[in-house]
């Protein structure tokens, strides 16, 4: 019987989480220093407010933060500085988790977490959203939603790093807390002791609780001792010391266990937390029903009853009853002992009866986020679907592009190939023309030849007169029509390259036309009326205007360019 009782002791005294006590706890002298210097409504007076709530919250007293945290939060709203309010939100949500308000709570950690997006990442920004996630990784906890929890962890893990061991430590301890609670008692204890590093209470209570689950209760008091020497707080202290009292009562050494519940009954008036309390009551009535000291033990029990009774954990109020049944059997008031057992009865049939409506509510609610998720499966699938034909309708668009450049860049390359036979059937019909010119100059150069051979018999004044203008006439009428057709396949030949070399004359654009016509040089005496050694000379002449000292580039193929 001992051992059921004990076992329930344990149980009980697993998940106290930390309440704020009566009595206000005034600030070091250097912190109500510092929020006297800083009274103005600015960023220094909002890093001393950050100080202040930061003490109280290491001293477990975050119910006295409560007037700064209220002040913190209207002064980051007239700042307008979202680390401020992220701050801000961060707190209420540790105030509302003191307070066991999941809700509100998980509310500010989300509100946070949306302003903490918002800012630049720096080290000061990074070790809030590492808070956060702590905050988040315990509020999840408390609501038994393990699998939120451990993602809250890692997103906490991964942002705290090598830069914050400390809040890394702490969420290693949350972590092995999650393991706990799984049944995976080793892997806890190896990641309570790797948080051992911390030098805080909590991860050697933890490690407590273990070694007193394991009946290993030397090693729990080990621990217990230790985490006595490492508390801040006078909850701390208090938690610790019902560790201890937890563990004498495994060991069966009641003398010890009733000195250390003594010592927690005498501070209990400065303790708010009514599960603590109920808890350190219920210990304290099972010692006393062991040491004989019944009337004393009905009295501790009795108040154990009226605390758990306005806790929403009906749990902790049966143990209480069947614990007072057990000590009204043992007093020999057999009478009340069955009141009691009935009353546990009924409090167990009703408890079984929320527990059912909570297990059809259960069941709705999964039946509601299966019809959700197979909605959201309907959902995807036809998205899927339109994204599939999307990207049949983009591939078909790709291809339908792809066909008409290609067919436009045939047709600009027919284009073109017909500019090009164009423009050579043209400049073949220039140099045909040229040649016939030619070919008809050579025929009046040579009936001006035979009449300058008569000029030299003759005695007629007129006869050189007339061989004159025959030549003349036969020069411009060749460069006539040659520039003629030229200008017409080459309309811009003469603009581009005088806008390089401006300095060129009539006579060398000319001749630049003939060369890009590619005419011969005997072809291009013939057309001028001149000799082929002064087409030569002028050849030269051109190629140092246009700046070609080497003979290694043609003026054909420099002038193919214009």
């Amino acid at each position: 019987m001992r051992k059921i009782i004990f076992l329930f002791l344990l149980l009980c005294s697993i998940d106290v989480i930390a309440q704020d006590a009566d009595e206000p706890l005034a600030l070091p002298d250097s912190l109500a220093g510092r929020l006297r210097e800083f009274r103005r409504a600015d960023f220094a007076r909002a890093e001393a407010l950050d100080a202040a709530i930061m003490f109280y919250q290491e001293m477990d007293r975050m119910q006295d933060a409560k007037g700064y945290i209220q002040e913190l939060s209207q002064l980051s709203k007239d700042l307008k500085d979202n680390y401020y309010i992220a701050l801000t939100d961060y707190y209420l949500a540790v105030y509302a988790l003191d307070l066991r308000d999941y809700e509100k709570a998980v509310l500010h950690i989300n509100n946070a977490l949306a302003r903490i997006e918002m800012l630049r990442m720096s080290d000061r920004t990074t070790r809030l959203a590492t808070k956060v996630y702590l905050t988040q990784s315990s509020c999840y906890s408390g609501m038994e939603i393990l699998t939120d929890s451990y993602d809250a962890i890692q997103k906490g893990l991964e942002m705290a790093g090598d830069k914050n061991p400390d809040l890394y430590l702490k969420l290693i301890n949350n972590l092995g807390n999650l393991y706990h609670k799984g049944g995976n008692s080793l892997e806890a204890e190896r990641l309570y002791r790797e948080s051992l590093k911390l030098k805080k209470s909590l991860p050697y209570r933890n490690l407590a609780t273990i070694y007193c689950e394991k009946e290993d209760y030397d090693s729990a008091l080990l621990f217990a001792d230790t985490a006595l020497q490492y508390s801040v707080s006078f909850y701390d202290s208090l938690c610790v010391k019902h560790f201890i009292g937890v563990a004498y009562l495994g060991k069966n050494d009641f003398d010890q266990a009733d000195k250390y519940y003594k010592e927690c009954l005498n501070e209990l008036k400065h303790c708010s937390d009514p599960v603590l309390s109920s808890v350190i009551f219920q210990n304290s009535a099972y010692i006393a029903l062991v040491q004989g000291d019944y009337d004393q033990a009905l009295t501790l029990i009795d108040t154990a009853i009226v605390i758990t009774g306005r806790l929403p954990d009906l749990n902790r109020k049966l143990n209480c009853i069947r614990l007072k049944a057990i000590l009204l059997s043992e007093m020999q008031d057999l009478e009340n002992s069955l009141k009691c057992m009935a009353e546990y009865s009924f409090a167990r049939d009703s408890m079984m009866t929320q527990q059912g409506q909570q297990r059809f509510l259960d069941y709705v609610y999964h039946h509601e986020t299966r019809e959700i998720e197979q909605r959201y499966e309907a959902e995807k699938a036809i998205t899927k679907q339109r994204q599939g034909f999307i990207l049949i309708i983009s591939a078909l668009i790709i291809l339908f592009t792809i066909m008409i450049t290609i067919i436009l860049v045939r047709n600009r390359r027919q284009k073109e190939l017909l500019l090009k036979q164009e423009l050579d059937l043209r400049n073949r019909e220039v140099t045909s023309k040229s040649i016939s010119k030619i070919q008809s100059n050579e025929i009046l150069n040579d009936a001006i030849k035979k009449l300058t051979e008569m000029e030299e018999h003759a005695e007629n004044d007129l006869l050189p007169d007339i061989i004159r203008s025959l030549k003349t006439l036969v020069n411009e009428d060749a460069r006539k029509d040659f520039d003629l057709h030229f200008v017409q396949i080459h309309p811009d030949f003469y603009k581009k390259l005088l806008s390089e070399y401006p300095k060129l004359t009539q006579n060398e654009l000319r001749l630049c036309a003939f060369i890009k016509s590619n005419l011969s040089i005997k072809e291009i005496a013939s057309i001028n009326g001149i000799s082929v050694e002064s087409v030569k000379t002028a050849r030269k002449r051109l190629r140092k205007s246009l700046n070609l000292t080497g003979e290694d580039v043609s003026l054909l193929e420099f002038l193919s360019k214009y």
